[in-house]
């Protein structure tokens, strides 16, 4: 009889839990560009040519989105044996973005007297919000869920460029005193519509309640801004372009209906 009985709890345990139905829930996560950031410097360095100083330096970098972001989600599923279907939105927020930078700074001098230029440039990448739409593969196990997933990722991305370039002749040495400083910017914006792809892990913690982990990748298209001050406005080249492939990690808590 006690053969029995365990033999009998043995089997309720091996039971596969239902995922049938709607859920809903929120998630947090880790994003990690697939570019890598860079940066490069050269001098500042010093030279004098016939009596006149010339000083001088140059800077770089290339940032990269790097990260936390959060949401809401919902679903349904379908379970047929340990096969599981579903379909699943998400919205999502964060700190997803990136920066580039150059700063040039260059003076010369001549009997004390200085005329010094500098330019700087500043262009920010940034995803506002995005949502996807996948459809979900799933295997049941007991009380978890395995699953591969991919769709359609709608994000609403932003660049914004400024630069800034002054020219200080406080002595008339070029006929330009005491200066010149001009600012300039531009910015474009756009829904971006990509692919994602991913695969996870679920399980149920208590009736009607379980916690999974992810892993996604989010490809977006490149998006452009034209390059601002007097080349943007010439229509001339060197405006930036971005793109994101992003990594995700993120954890998730659903409650299901």
């Amino acid at each position: 009889m006690v053969s029995v009985l365990a033999l009998g709890g043995s089997a309720v345990a091996q039971e596969n839990t239902d995922w049938s139905g709607f859920y809903a829930g929120i998630f947090g996560g880790y994003g990690l560009d697939s570019d890598g950031s860079s940066g490069s410097s050269i001098g500042p360095a010093s030279i004098t040519i016939g009596g006149t100083a010339l000083d001088g330096s140059l800077a770089s970098s290339t940032g990269r989105i790097d990260g936390v972001f959060g949401g809401a989600t919902a679903g349904y599923n379908y379970q047929h044996n340990n096969l599981v279907f579903g379909v699943e939105g998400n919205v999502g927020l964060g700190q997803l973005g990136k920066t580039n930078s150059s700063d040039l700074s260059a003076s010369f001098t001549d009997a004390g007297n200085t005329v010094s230029l500098n330019s700087t440039e500043r262009t920010e990448y940034d995803i506002n919000w995005y949502s996807s739409l996948v459809g979900r593969l799933g295997l049941a196990h007991g009380n978890w869920l395995f699953t591969l997933k991919g769709g359609i990722v709608l994000a609403d991305a932003s660049i914004e460029a400024t630069s800034r370039l002054t020219i200080e002749d406080p002595n008339n040495v070029i006929g330009i005193q005491p200066g010149i400083d001009l600012p300039g910017s531009s910015n474009a914006s756009q829904v971006l519509v990509g692919t994602t792809f991913g695969f996870g892990a679920e399980t149920m913690i208590a009736d009607n309640v379980s916690i999974g982990a992810e892993y996604a990748y989010v490809a977006l298209p490149d998006l452009s801004a034209p390059a601002p001050g007097v080349g943007g406005l010439l229509g001339g080249g060197g405006g930036s372009t971005f793109g994101a492939g992003i990594h995700q990690i993120k954890a998730s808590l659903n409650y299901h209906f």
